[in-house]
């Protein structure tokens, strides 16, 4: 079973619509094994189905047609984030994240002006601005290390940080 819907999947969504808006999480995430489990696999099927609870108690929901509800994970569609550079990062502090797109730009089309490749960066939850850093019209090279600058968010006092950069096809591998 994945993780429930996030805030920005409800706000993302309209079911009276007929529309639900749901970010897969990461593979790990998702089997509970570590990725060094499955890099032997270039693509892998799941077929989608939503758990409802109601009044009348949990329902489970599944798309008419199966074919609207088969998400395929493919190993060239994933990017990959490597590191940041200067390791050490503070609130207003300038850091580069150094990363893979892989294939993913061969799927993202049709940039409006104010729209960057990917849809964010987080540090520790704070996300990146990359204002004046990153315009629609920046290309990236797909299966090398490519880099972005970006100036830290507000971010609580740690020694340890999670990264995260979110794509239009989801969530980047982080190499450990």
């Amino acid at each position: 079973m994945a993780p429930l819907l996030t805030e920005d999947d409800a706000f993302n969504s309209h079911p009276i619509l007929g529309s639900i808006a749901y970010r897969l999480p990461s593979l790990e995430t998702l089997l509970g094994i570590p990725m060094s489990y499955l890099s032997g696999y270039q693509s892998m099927t799941f077929t989608l189905t939503l758990m409802a609870d109601h009044e009348l108690g949990p329902e489970v929901l599944s798309c008419g047609t199966s074919s609207h509800c088969r998400i395929i994970y493919y190993r060239a569609y994933t990017p990959v984030v490597y590191y940041i550079q200067p390791p050490i990062v503070y609130y207003e502090s300038f850091t580069e994240l150094w990363f893979d797109p892989r294939s993913t730009a061969n799927l993202i089309q049709d940039l409006a002006n104010d729209e960057m490749p990917f849809i964010n960066a987080k540090i520790g939850g704070a996300a990146l601005d990359f204002e004046f850093n990153v315009d629609y019209d920046d290309s990236y090279s797909g299966y090398h290390r490519n880099r972005v600058r970006g100036q830290v968010g507000e971010l609580p006092a740690g020694e340890f940080y999670n990264i995260s950069m979110l794509w239009e096809v989801g969530q980047s591998f982080v190499q450990p």
